[in-house]
């Protein structure tokens, strides 16, 4: 009997290991994972608590060996103007015995430049991804309420590119799937990396529906996830260097799926 191969999602896909120094985020994503997770899976999290960050102060000593691999930083809250002196102290522990990092980030422009006036010395080390999934503030208002507006975001990628950062964005999950290649073209410019497209996963579960507009934000997320719509993007964007496909994609689009965790192919 063949052995069944092994599908990698999620934060896999990007890194093998994976870190974190807080608990909750103000951001407070309407369709985020550990939110979802924190809240209504395991209940670690108090209902309407998730926007209230709490820094785990035992991360703050903890020291880090030389791993074989890339870690991605954070994955389970974000960096902010309330956390960031912690996130800075973490980030250095990993980095200063050599290890590479996949710092990912709805950006704060302050947070961004104080990571990158802080570790110059470690460009070698860091991969910026930023989450960029509209350019458009009143899409990204609903869908991720706390965080930057698309104009701070994107001030914040061209100061880590031009201070000599390498760069990447996710546009997983996409927020603006009409505009999704002017989105792109905007971006693009002040990437080193890569560009990943990718979708909203398990909407029916992750996100509330509690008043009318959650319904028609939800519907219309839905309608335009849709076939038609992966493959009008895949076809005009699967040529370019930078771009790469989620999981949700791949799946979706019937490309090969990578077997070993942290390719970040």
């Amino acid at each position: 009997m063949n052995k069944a191969k092994k599908k990698v999602f999620g934060t896999r896909e990007w890194a093998k290991y994976n870190l974190n120094c807080c608990t909750g985020c103000i951001h407070n994503c309407r369709y985020c994972y550990a939110r979802s997770n924190a809240v209504n899976r395991f209940k670690t999290v108090k209902e309407g608590e998730w926007n209230k960050e709490i820094v785990r102060t035992d991360m703050l000593t903890k020291k880090f060996k030389k791993r074989d691999g890339t870690t991605m930083f954070p994955t389970q809250h974000d960096i902010t103007p309330a956390n960031v002196d912690a996130c800075i102290t973490v980030l250095g522990n990993l980095l200063e015995p050599g290890n590479n990092a996949l710092v990912v980030s709805k950006p704060h422009l302050e947070c961004i430049k104080a990571i990158c006036d802080k570790f110059p010395q470690y460009k070698d080390q860091i991969l910026f991804r930023f989450t960029i999934g509209a350019s458009d503030n009143d899409i990204l208002a609903y869908w991720e309420p706390g965080a930057p507006t698309f104009e701070d975001r994107l001030e914040a990628l061209k100061y880590a590119f031009e201070s000599g950062f390498n760069t990447s964005i996710s546009m997983e999950p996409v927020l603006d799937w009409p505009n999704v290649v002017a989105n792109f073209e905007k971006m693009a410019p002040y990437v080193t990396d890569s560009i990943w497209i990718g979708t909203m996963n398990y909407i029916d579960q992750r996100v509330d529906s509690i008043t009318k507009e959650d319904r028609d934000r939800i519907a219309l997320m839905k309608k335009w996830q849709c076939m038609k719509r992966y493959t009008g993007v895949y076809d005009r964007l699967k040529d370019h260097p930078l771009i790469k496909w989620k999981e949700s994609m791949k799946e979706a689009l019937g490309l090969e799926i990578p077997e070993e965790d942290g390719l970040d192919i």
